[in-house]
């Protein structure tokens, strides 16, 4: 059991020196500031002006709430370490990096936790080594992802065997984390925490704190922006923004070709848009783009449910129809996702043959967490909080293929070698 386990734990270290490997920053020439980034931005403006504030590099634009605080936080204490310069941006690069090798190292561990097996792990994370998805540091995707995974495993735990209340407290603290980097889990913690209350019998005070701990994480967000912008805001404000420059007159399906078209005019790029946040406000702009953008699916049905559909085939095939990479070569990682969807849904069947809390689970963040996405303009970094949720059914479909052929050929080889075996006094 010891060499077993030591086996093991050298095969997740492998996997994490792979991921460095694989994704080992070069030194940046810049610091984070004026790069473009809202992310980066706002950790600017902490560092720089002690103000949760003006995430456009184009103009300043008072107070926001236009992302979660925990990310740019994050770039606010680089910057107090390291100074502004390209020494922080490395930094930054360096801890993405870093983070993702970690999530990969923890995929055998978790993929066994769920069900799916040791192998199924590995060669999950050996598959996204060898393609090298694309990391990007300068959002918080790659922390989002991670906590996804170890959530993954927490709550099925707490859904299919007895725990105790002090993990039930940390669990709900890495839901409250996971909200402070990024809102878009509120549907699947949802789901999740109904399935706990009415189905899962547990103590009721592990009930509670499940729902209380993470509220209580996010309370001082929420009252800073109640006394900010003088109206409740769960985390972040920018759904209108978004909803606008996705769903209006010349909107395409993606960023890039919102772009491409001269049809992305979001207050980050265009100086006429974030003058208009900073002589409203942000909350009043988000409201009023708001309507817009209800007013324009109103009266364009069509046009807006052709958007969602490409958006839909977009989020899991990475390309609605070929345009998305049209004149330009497709990578192999995309060749990977197009093998994977397939794969994953055969996998998950399995999986739910084996153990149904843990295909429950798989179902919930590959069902809800894109919802959201389905409605604004496609990027391709938006999938990677659920990556893992697709690769590893996968990867166990073709782990448990695997096994089977090779206990097929051993029970051939067997049987023939009993019938080339001679009869006594032959």
């Amino acid at each position: 059991m010891g060499n077993n386990r030591r086996l093991r734990f050298l095969i997740a270290s492998l996997i994490f020196v792979g991921g460095l490997w694989r994704y080992w920053p070069l030194d940046f020439p810049l610091g984070p500031c004026g790069l473009g980034f809202e992310s980066l931005e706002i950790g600017c403006s902490l560092a720089h002006k002690a103000t949760f504030s003006d995430p456009f590099a184009v103009l300043p634009t008072g107070p926001t709430a236009h992302l979660a605080p925990l990310f740019p936080a994050m770039i606010w204490g680089l910057i107090r370490w390291f100074g502004d310069g390209p020494a922080s941006m490395d930094a930054v690069q360096w801890l993405g990096t870093f983070v993702l090798a970690f999530q990969l190292g923890l995929w055998p561990w978790a993929a066994e936790r769920l069900g799916l097996g040791f192998a199924s792990g590995v060669i999950g994370a050996a598959a996204w080594i060898l393609v090298g998805f694309t990391l990007l540091p300068m959002w918080e995707a790659p922390y989002v992802a991670l906590l996804i995974l170890i959530l993954a495993v927490c709550m099925h735990r707490v859904l299919s065997e007895k725990v105790s209340t002090a993990f039930i407290f940390l669990t709900g603290a890495l839901w409250g984390i996971i909200f402070l980097l990024n809102p878009v889990p509120l549907l699947a913690y949802g789901a999740l925490i109904f399935w706990v209350i009415c189905i899962r019998r547990i103590p009721v005070i592990q009930k509670v704190a499940m729902v209380v701990v993470p509220l209580v994480m996010l309370s001082p967000w929420v009252i800073r922006n109640e006394r900010v912008f003088h109206h409740f805001i769960l985390i972040r404000d920018n759904l209108g923004m978004e909803l606008w420059n996705s769903n209006n007159p010349c909107s395409a399906f993606s960023f890039r070709n919102n772009r491409a078209a001269g049809c992305f005019h979001h207050p980050n790029e265009s100086v006429a848009e974030a003058e208009k946040v900073r002589a409203m406000g942000e909350y009043a702009y988000n409201q009023a783009k708001l309507r817009e953008s209800l007013d324009w699916i109103k009266y364009n049905p069509g046009k807006f449910a052709d958007l969602t559909r490409q958006r839909f085939l977009a989020f899991w095939f990475y390309t609605p129809g070929g345009n998305y990479f049209s004149g330009r070569p497709i990578p192999a990682s995309l060749w990977i996702i197009w093998l994977i969807e397939p794969l994953s849904l055969a996998g998950l069947w399995m999986l739910f043959q084996r153990d149904r809390s843990s295909a429950g689970l798989f179902l919930a963040w590959l069902v809800l967490f894109p919802l959201i996405y389905y409605f604004i303009e496609f990027i391709p970094r938006y999938r990677v909080p659920i990556l893992w949720a697709s690769i590893l059914p996968a990867s166990f479909y073709l782990s448990q293929s695997a096994q089977r052929v090779w206990q097929r050929l051993r029970k051939s080889r067997s049987a023939f070698a009993v019938h080339e075996i001679p009869a006594p006094g032959a």
